[in-house]
């Protein structure tokens, strides 16, 4: 099959997928992708209307011409997509990297309902905490579609499953900059997303490892201090934060230390106070701020 025979396949696919229609258990791994294709488009336009979805795929949105996002998301489906269908003629089963091309063969959820819903809760989280668009940017969003699909794959889980395996990839995330406070905002995200989408049995065992993240950070940082580290940021710091809510994550990443889910907060905290980011003044406000936060620390 050519590139441009496996291209016009990609696109009908995600055209015929507009409508969001399909629901149960997918086995193709490229109409999977075309389904995450057009949620992802859902996101970014605002707007369900198979019409206008339609129409994004076609090019023939006027607000959303060539170089916009969308234009760049639909040019990832149809991408995505194609590989979808290279591994449908190789017999290859799903995995998350039919989501997420860059992410692992783990396990996802193949439903396409809980698929849209998976998508739709990391939007969310990225629209909640800019700081993940600001560090990870358009691959930051696509690992967080793939994250949230493995994650919904862990409802029929017993909680005690759950929460190890939800525990294991905040340990991960934290490494990487992101405490697990985010992940707890995830996590509400996502089950609020399936029981919107499904009912409150789909969410199975995700609303107890959610509570575990949440019940173990408040033993040394509690929501007040989130929200008091925030406050505190703003009064030394001023204006131009690095990102917005900078207190609450100096002191979520606090919290990972305190637990010991990660050793300190370097990767967090040097990307915060780089001097190619924020000035020396604001560096030095946010370690008066992290120093403030560990004095209160439980």
């Amino acid at each position: 099959m050519t590139d441009d025979v496996q291209a016009r396949e990609a696109r009908e696919l995600l055209l015929a997928h507009a409508d969001r229609t399909l629901t149960g258990r997918v086995e193709d791994p490229a109409v999977l992708a075309a389904v995450v294709g057009i949620e992802r488009l859902v996101v970014a336009t605002g707007s369900t209307d198979a019409a206008t979805l339609r129409a994004a795929v076609e090019g023939r949105l006027t607000e959303f011409g060539p170089g916009s996002h969308v234009a760049d998301l639909v040019g990832q489906a149809e991408r995505h997509v194609v590989a979808g269908l290279l591994r449908r003629s190789t017999g290859q089963s799903i995995d998350a990297a039919v989501v997420n091309p860059e992410a692992g063969a783990y396990p996802v959820t193949t439903d396409a309902t809980l698929v849209r819903a998976a998508v739709r809760a990391a939007q969310r989280s990225f629209d909640i905490m800019p700081y993940y668009g600001i560090r990870y940017g358009e691959r930051g969003a696509r690992f967080a579609s793939s994250d949230s699909a493995w994650l919904i794959s862990l409802a029929p889980l017993d909680e005690e499953q759950a929460v190890r395996q939800v525990a294991w990839l905040s340990r991960v995330l934290a490494g990487r900059g992101m405490p697990s406070w985010l992940m707890e905002l995830h996590l509400d995200e996502l089950v609020a997303e399936v029981r919107a989408a499904v009912d409150d049995a789909a969410v199975g065992a995700l609303p107890a490892a959610a509570a575990s993240l949440t019940s173990a950070r408040r033993r040394h940082v509690d929501d007040d201090l989130l929200a008091l580290a925030d406050t505190w940021t703003h009064e030394v710091a001023g204006d131009g934060l690095p990102v917005p809510r900078t207190g609450a994550l100096v002191a979520a990443a606090t919290a990972d230390v305190l637990l010991g889910v990660t050793r300190d907060d370097h990767v967090l905290f040097d990307w915060l106070t780089d001097r190619e980011r924020v000035s020396a003044e604001m560096a030095a406000a946010l370690h008066e701020v992290r120093d403030r936060v560990r004095s209160r620390a439980g």
